[in-house]
């Protein structure tokens, strides 16, 4: 069960393994889940070609979803269901092993 989670959650947790990125979903986060390429580069006082190729990564590792709306391209955040559970497993276990009284 454990390794199964681990092989679900490790394409987010690849992803969120550089602070570019960690720091581009809390912006997603802050804006209710969406931005666009500017949103994100006024927000962190980034070049756009930077976080252009960040969420290259975080759509590649299907933690965004794009659309167009107009001359715009809106980024939102859309997490599979199952990536989210694995996280969740994964964290109660840590969460159990650390409530274990040590020998």
């Amino acid at each position: 069960m454990i390794q199964e989670a681990l092989t679900t959650a490790l394409p987010v947790l690849r992803a969120l393994g550089e602070a570019t990125r960690v720091q581009i979903i809390g912006v997603f986060l802050d804006r209710d889940g969406s931005a666009t390429v500017g949103e994100v580069q006024s927000a962190l006082g980034l070049p756009q070609s930077t976080v252009s190729r960040h969420l290259r990564v975080l759509l590649d590792a299907r933690l965004l979803a794009v659309a167009r709306s107009g001359p715009h391209r809106i980024y939102r955040l859309d997490v599979p269901a199952d990536a989210l559970d694995a996280l969740d497993a994964l964290t109660a276990q840590v969460r159990a092993c650390q409530a274990e009284p040590h020998s």
